[in-house]
């Protein structure tokens, strides 16, 4: 479309036997480079980081009340760091709340930083499959395998050329 509105005028010019086109928004005065838009990967990462962080401060506000039992948060931080208590859910949250918000405003290292947390997240479930897998227990296979799974792709999305180049223009 041009700034008018009306169709997007094609010019085909010919020199020396090879066709150019040229189209008219090329000859306007306006950047020649579009305004670049987030990658759609990105809206899905930062969401689920948002919702982990909702789900993790919720955690670390019941188990104090006893409301739950550490247990019930170890699919969040797996490796048995639920053991340690409400803290680290207060803190994983917090890392989690800070990490979507740098994903989301393109800050420098905030694609790096997602790639590290996810691989360490599957580095830490492996064991936990690993002993769902020995002891049989199909929910647990299922769960601790979704999440590696979500996680590699979380990596191999922010590796891509195209996600990479978005985060070098902040």
């Amino acid at each position: 479309m041009t700034p008018a509105g009306g169709p997007k005028v094609v010019r085909t010019l010919e020199a020396e036997d090879a066709p150019y086109a040229v189209v008219d928004s090329m000859l306007s005065l306006k950047s020649a480079s579009p305004r670049q838009e987030r990658p759609p990967g990105v809206f899905f990462i930062v969401g689920v980081c948002g919702l982990l962080a909702v789900i993790s401060f919720v955690l670390a506000l019941l188990l104090p009340a006893g409301q739950l039992p550490l247990s019930a948060g170890a699919f969040l931080v797996g490796g048995g760091m639920e053991q340690l208590g409400p803290a680290i859910f207060l803190l994983y949250g917090a890392v989690l709340a800070v990490l979507g918000t740098a994903l989301w405003r393109r800050w420098k290292g905030a694609r790096r930083a997602a790639i590290a947390l996810a691989a360490v997240g599957v580095a830490l479930a492996i064991p936990a499959v690993s002993s769902a897998v020995v002891d049989g227990r199909a929910f647990a296979i299922a769960r601790e395998g979704l999440q590696i799974m979500v996680r590699v792709i979380v990596i191999f999305y922010l590796s891509q050329e195209p996600v990479k180049e978005w985060f070098a223009k902040s």
